[in-house]
C-alpha cells in the first residue's frame, strides 16, 4: 500500500480521498509502491483505498487526477552486504542515525542513480525490473570471479551477478557498472576478467567505471585495505587503456573509463569531451573534471565584464580537483575584477586519504578559513547533503556563516554556477 502524503487539489476531497490514506489497489493490481501506480494509470482508475478506520472505498480517479497526489517515498530495503570497503561502516561515530543505513534497493537505482549489488534481488524483484523496464539500473559488481566477488560483498553466499545481468540484457535493461577498485584483491587478472565478462553483455551494459577505494581513518576492526597509491594507479591505467582501445576499435566506444580520482594520482590528461560520450557516469566520478574544464572554457571565452563587488571571495573545495581548477578561478576572478581565491580544504573529519570535495563537512571548513580575512564564503553545492543545507557533520550554512561571521552562498560545482552565484552577489550588495 502507498500512503497519501497531501492533496494538492480540493475536489479530490469530495470524490472521497484524505491525506493518511492508503491505496491498496489500483485496476484490480496490489500496490507496493508509487512504482505500481505510475507505470498502472490508465485513462479511467478503479482504486482501492483503506481508510485510517482501516475501512475499504473503491473509486474511480482520472489518470491527471493523479498530480494532485503527493504520495510517500519508497522505502528502500536494507542491504544484506558487509562490504568490505564499505563507507558507512567507516564512518566516525555520533553522526546523525540516517547516515547509518545502508540502502539496497533496485527501485532506488532506477529513480535516483543509487549502485546496488543486486545480491538480495528476488524472483519478484526480477519480474518488476523486467515488467515495468526499469532502465537503467547501476549495479556494482566489483568483480565477476565469485570467490573474490563475495569476499568483496562480506558475504558467506556466492551471488553470481552474471546470470542476473543477462537476464536483464536480454530482456533490454540498459545497465552501468562499477568496479571499486582494491589494492590485491580486484586489481589485475581478476579487474581483466571482470571488464571482459561485463563487455560481452554490450551493448545492454553501456558502461563500466572504475573508481579507487576510499578509506578513512575510522576502520578500527575493520579488513585491511590498502589505498590507490600513484603506482598502482599505473598499473590500473595500463590494463584499463589496453581494453579502451580495444573496444574503441571494435564497438566505437572505450565502455571502461576510470574515475578522475585516477587521472590526477597518476598524472595524466583528463581526456577530452567525446571521450565520455553522454559523460554516463559523471556523478560517481568519471568526467566530473572535463564536464568542468568545458563548462570553464566555454564562460570565459564570453564577454564577461567587471561587477562592483567589494571584498573578498573564497571558495572552497577538497584537495583532489585544487592544482586543475585553480587557474580557472582565478581567471574568473581578473575578468570580473574580484579578489577571489581557491581553498583547498584537508578534511580531518574522515582523515587526509579521503580528498573529494563532496565528503568536506563544515567543521573542517571552518579550521581551513578562520584565520583568512574573507567577505563572503562560496560552497560547492555537493557538499550538502539534503535540502536543510546540511554537511555531514550537522553544521548548516548558517551555523558556518555565524561562527565565521561571513555570508556564505552555495552555488552549483562549474564555473557557470560560481559566476552565476557571484552576480547575485553584487546585485545584492549593490541594493544594500
Amino acid at each position: 500500500m502507498v500512503k497519501i502524503e497531501k492533496i494538492l487539489k480540493k475536489s479530490l476531497y469530495k470524490r472521497g480521498l484524505k491525506e493518511g490514506y492508503y491505496i491498496d489497489k489500483i485496476n484490480n493490481k496490489l500496490v507496493e509502491d508509487v512504482l505500481d501506480i505510475l507505470f498502472n494509470l490508465s485513462d479511467k482508475n478503479i482504486i482501492r483505498i483503506i481508510t485510517s478506520k482501516k475501512q475499504e472505498k473503491v473509486l474511480e480517479i482520472r489518470e491527471e487526477e493523479f498530480n494532485n497526489l503527493v504520495f510517500e517515498g519508497i522505502k528502500p530495503k536494507k542491504c544484506g552486504c558487509k562490504c568490505i570497503f564499505c563507507f558507512v561502516d567507516q564512518l566516525p561515530k555520533g553522526m546523525r542515525n540516517t547516515l547509518y543505513f545502508k540502502d539496497e534497493d533496485y527501485r532506488m537505482s532506477y529513480i535516483s542513480g543509487n549502485y546496488v549489488t543486486l545480491a538480495n534481488l528476488t524472483e519478484k524483484d526480477l519480474d518488476k525490473i523486467i515488467k515495468y523496464k526499469l532502465s537503467p539500473l547501476y549495479v556494482s559488481v566489483h568483480a565477476t570471479d565469485l570467490k573474490v566477488r563475495s569476499k568483496m560483498l562480506g558475504i558467506k553466499k556466492k551471488v553470481d551477478i552474471m546470470p542476473i545481468i543477462k537476464v536483464l540484457s536480454d530482456n533490454k535493461i540498459k545497465i552501468h557498472t562499477q568496479i571499486v577498485l582494491c589494492p590485491n584483491i580486484n586489481d589485475g587478472d581478476v579487474l581483466k576478467k571482470t571488464i571482459e565478462d561485463l563487455s560481452s553483455f554490450y551493448p545492454q551494459v553501456e558502461s563500466i567505471a572504475v573508481v579507487p577505494v576510499g578509506l578513512t581513518s575510522h576502520r578500527d576492526g575493520l579488513a585491511f585495505l590498502e589505498n590507490v597509491t600513484k603506482e598502482k594507479s599505473d598499473e590500473v591505467f595500463k590494463i584499463v587503456r589496453l581494453y579502451q582501445k580495444l573496444f574503441k576499435k571494435k564497438i566505437g566506444i572505450p565502455l571502461v573509463y576510470l574515475s578522475d580520482e585516477f587521472y590526477i594520482l597518476s598524472g595524466e590528461k583528463i581526456p577530452d569531451s567525446n571521450f565520455y560520450g553522454d559523460f554516463p557516469q559523471i556523478e560517481n566520478g568519471v568526467g566530473l573534471l572535463r564536464y568542468f574544464i568545458d563548462d570553464a572554457r566555454s564562460l570565459l571565452n564570453k564577454n564577461i565584464t567587471s561587477i562592483p563587488l567589494k571584498g573578498k571571495v573564497c571558495v572552497v573545495t577538497g584537495l583532489l580537483p585544487y592544482k586543475r581548477i585553480n587557474p580557472y578561478i582565478k581567471k574568473l576572478g581578473e575578468l570580473m575584477g574580484i579578489d577571489i581565491c581557491l581553498q583547498p580544504v584537508k578534511n580531518e573529519f574522515f582523515g587526509d586519504k579521503i580528498t573529494v570535495t563532496g565528503l568536506i563537512t563544515g567543521g573542517d571548513i571552518i579550521k581551513a578559513v578562520s584565520n583568512k580575512k574573507i567577505d563572503y564564503l562560496l560552497i560547492p553545492d555537493v557538499m550538502l547533503k539534503d535540502r536543510k543545507d546540511l554537511f555531514l557533520d550537522d553544521i548548516t550554512l548558517k551555523d558556518l556563516g555565524g561562527r565565521l561571521d561571513v555570508k556564505v552562498y552555495k552555488f552549483n560545482p562549474t564555473l557557470t554556477g560560481l559566476y552565476k552565484v557571484l552576480l547575485k552577489i553584487s546585485k545584492r550588495s549593490k541594493n544594500d
